[in-house]
């Protein structure tokens, strides 16, 4: 536990509104029960009725996760502002890449999760099942530990404020978010994230406010140097942290590669669900513009907290462990009444990353595991399957962030060791005909083991990842020509839905052989140079939230016109493309199962 300096708790008022925010979230659950319960597709989907604002909304808030924030509020609280080149290895301006394409690729397809997803890809034979069982394994570990590291991070921040230890906060708060999540699904996910959204909103404005209104900027650059507003990269960082204490630059490097992979990789997981749920592939990327504006508050919020931590606990003993500073900074400089909504709003932001992340690993397990083994199970007794993978999956949660003491210590495994099992597989899944479901199995299992192995031998990142790159993409190369791609008749249907670029010329040709229409639709004409410029847009957005809150009025002052012009380009090049209705028809229940299974004959 921290000092006495900051051991003040929630008091009555605080806590009723707390209390009051945890009963609001419980009667979405149950309200929404009855709507979920009728098949998989309104539990995992919301039956595809839910309008894109709502996903893009839910989605942001599901990326808002409370322990991610501690974690961001870290590492600009060590690095400065040069902490954003860390971001990049999680991707931070994604949507820019999922509003250009990735949104209305994955929604064409038509299916249920990203597994299924595979199945469409690949093909129902051998091939395409055997990649589709080992990525639902890998896809669930991931899960899982994602459900540790949100514990970790909620069980840190809550023991700043509650008379429990983290032991005994994690339990109870899992047990209830679980309950919530499997009386509702995915309906009561969306709309209590809706709620949430607001919540996380009000929260982030307040405290990025007051950072800009209570901190004498002139005070503030003295004390912590021009040097820490410079965004430019260094080979070598003076007086680094022990956690960066290699050669910054090639962290640097590191960063970035990772964040490319993962940027122009196959989406998955709890963004992938929400543009499979929207109602139009335009209505898809439309839940990534969404999305990513949402969510640019949270860099208003982070450098909000960064700054008071940087003012009030600069050099403090219990600011050591920088991923503390979160709760020490809201134990401090809130008011009462204003700290029981900021706290609710991030408890918000913990349970909008752990109900949509349970909820995903609900449908791996039911769609992918169970169905296409349990092949006339009822629709009641398949949600059944999806509750009782919800205990398992919570207890599983719960046990690892138990044993878990630092957020980065599952944190980097999950991105740099599980992630580059999948790493190159899921990149050249998407731009390469040629790749088939053996291929992209093999890479995984030739990648998967060595993971396990160098991340026991207490490798770091910088050592680990290169060589698990290396080995997946070299092994899923050289397995796409010993094996055959993809059945002729799953890249027809695959090609003629998705329309995807990239190497297909031969999956072109064979639409065109049967006389299929495989001229450039109008709203996929820009698709490459929208990403670009949305990416300018995303990073210039949140660079300037950023440099609102501490004043740093030069960067903004050429870096807001070009986040400006990045928007109109946008406009111009995209919004005003998208089709006001469906151009795809996917046949939305049965997504990969459209492919005739009788043709397996091979390019």
């Amino acid at each position: 536990m921290l000092g006495a300096a900051h051991t003040a708790k929630l008091g009555l008022l605080d806590g009723g509104i707390v209390l009051g925010y945890l009963v609001f979230v419980f009667v979405i659950g149950v309200w929404m029960g009855r709507r979920a319960s009728l098949n998989i597709e309104s539990y995992f989907l919301g039956n595809r009725s839910i309008p894109w604002w709502l996903l893009g909304a839910s989605g942001s808030s599901s990326f808002f996760d409370i322990t991610g924030t501690m974690w961001m509020v870290s590492v600009f609280f060590v690095l400065g502002m040069r902490g954003l080149w860390v971001h990049c290895f999680w991707a931070f301006p994604l949507a820019g890449i999922v509003m250009a394409y990735k949104a209305k690729w994955a929604y064409r397809s038509g299916v249920l999760t990203g597994m299924e997803w595979l199945v469409f890809r690949y093909g129902h034979g051998p091939a395409g099942q055997a990649v589709r069982l080992v990525s639902v394994l890998v896809g669930i570990v991931a899960m899982v530990l994602m459900l540790g590291y949100a514990g970790t991070g909620v069980g840190k921040f809550l023991e700043e404020f509650l008379p429990l230890t983290k032991a005994q906060i994690v339990p109870l708060l899992f047990a209830f978010t679980g309950l919530y999540v499997l009386l509702g699904g995915f309906f009561s996910v969306v709309y209590s994230d809706l709620f949430q959204t607001v919540l996380l909103s009000f929260a982030a404005v307040y405290i990025a406010v007051a950072a800009f209104l209570q901190i004498d900027p002139e005070h503030f650059r003295q004390m912590v140097g021009a040097d820490w507003f410079d965004l430019r990269p260094l080979w070598q960082l003076a007086d680094a942290p022990v956690e960066y204490a290699e050669p910054f630059g090639l962290l640097i490097m590191l960063w970035v590669g990772k964040g490319l992979f993962a940027m122009f990789g196959s989406a998955g997981g709890v963004e992938f669900q929400r543009f499979c749920a929207a109602r139009s592939d335009a209505e898809a990327s439309k839940v990534g513009l969404a999305w990513g504006v949402v969510i640019s508050i949270r860099w208003a919020l982070v450098m909000g907290i960064t700054a008071f931590g940087l003012m009030h606990w600069a050099g403090h003993p219990d600011a050591a462990d920088a991923e503390r500073v979160l709760p020490m900074v809201l134990n401090t400089v809130l008011p009462v009444g204003v700290k029981g909504l900021v706290i609710a709003g991030l408890m918000a932001a913990f349970m909008s990353t752990f109900d949509s992340t349970v909820n995903v690993a609900s449908s791996y397990v039911v769609n992918d595991l169970v169905k296409p083994v349990w092949k006339h199970a009822s629709p009641r007794a398949l949600v059944v399957v999806g509750y009782l993978t919800t205990f398992v999956v919570v207890a599983a949660g719960i046990l690892i962030s138990l044993r878990t003491q630092h957020i980065r210590d599952i944190w980097n495994p999950i991105n740099f060791a599980v992630g580059a099992a999948m790493i190159a597989p899921s990149l050249l899944a998407l731009y390469w005909w040629r790749l088939g479901g053996w291929a992209h199995c093999c890479s995984i299992v030739c990648t998967a083991p060595i993971a396990v192995y160098v991340y026991q031998q207490g490798w770091t990142e910088l050592q680990y990842f290169p060589l698990l790159t290396a080995v997946s993409l070299a092994s899923c190369i050289v397995a796409a020509f010993i094996f055959k791609p993809a059945p002729r008749a799953t890249l027809i249907e695959y090609y003629a839905r998705v329309r995807p670029f990239g190497v297909w010329a031969p999956a072109r040709q064979m639409v065109e052989a049967q006389g299929g229409d495989v001229s450039c639709r109008p709203c996929d004409r820009y698709d490459l140079p929208v990403a670009i410029v949305a990416t300018v847009f995303f990073i210039f957005l949140y660079v300037l939230m950023m440099d609102l809150v501490v004043h740093n009025w030069l960067r903004v002052a050429w870096g807001g016109p070009i986040c400006a012009a990045s928007a109109v380009a946008l406009y111009v090049l995209w919004w005003r493309r998208l089709p006001s209705s469906d151009i795809v028809s996917p046949l939305v229940s049965g997504g990969a199962d459209t492919v005739d299974r009788a043709d397996s004959a091979t390019v």
